[in-house]
């Protein structure tokens, strides 16, 4: 019974974890639809379209908006103020909303196989050899003379660190383990890094 309820709880808050950003997620996906909704009704209006359309009208136009605002942001991301703000924005949301940095990197990696870019092959999660012991990093650069750049995070820290030459041989590839998986784990003090492989 004591087994039985042990695994009970596990499963609680397992689906609690993953249900949460899901639900904020969607929380957050019908505020914003709200938003565009809104405006989309009066744009719908405004040109008429609601008299050939009726109610999917709004929708329509309201994507529209939306679509208009989110290609005319890829050229405001270009301006290096709007993009320094957008990176503060993102490490809020980062503390703030559990599960955003995984969706967001997961998002991203589809973006890029959509648009045929190749997928970097730096930036490697890795343990390094320090001494007696291993600690988290990442590889940056690798050559065939055996030799390779890692970045040394500093916890809680995952973007600052030191850079780090070493022998190929000082260090092992986490090859199932993804760098956002790394950073989090950096970030709660290594919590987690056992069981990456």
């Amino acid at each position: 019974m004591k087994k039985f309820l042990l695994q009970a709880e596990r499963n609680l808050i397992s689906g609690a974890l993953v249900l949460l950003p899901l639900l904020v997620f969607f929380i957050l996906l019908g505020k914003v639809w709200k938003f565009f909704q809104n405006y989309g009704e009066k744009f719908a209006h405004f040109l008429r379209l609601d008299l050939v359309l009726g109610k999917y009208a709004t929708d329509i136009a309201g994507g529209i908006i939306l679509l208009v605002l989110i290609y005319f942001s890829g050229f405001l991301m270009r301006l290096a103020i709007l993009k320094r703000f957008t990176n503060w924005v993102d490490e809020k949301l980062m503390i703030f909303l559990p599960g955003y940095e995984k969706n967001k990197k997961e998002a991203e990696e589809k973006l890029l196989k959509r648009n045929h870019e190749p997928k970097p092959i730096t930036d490697l999660p890795i343990l390094l050899k320090n001494g007696n012991f291993w600690q988290p990093a990442h590889l940056i650069e690798e050559n065939e003379n055996g030799m390779a750049v890692i970045f040394v995070p500093n916890a809680p820290a995952h973007n600052e660190g030191q850079i780090l030459i070493v022998k190929s041989e000082d260090f092992k590839k986490l090859a199932e383990t993804s760098i956002a998986s790394l950073d989090n784990s950096i970030k709660s003090f290594g919590k987690g890094i056992l069981s990456f492989k």
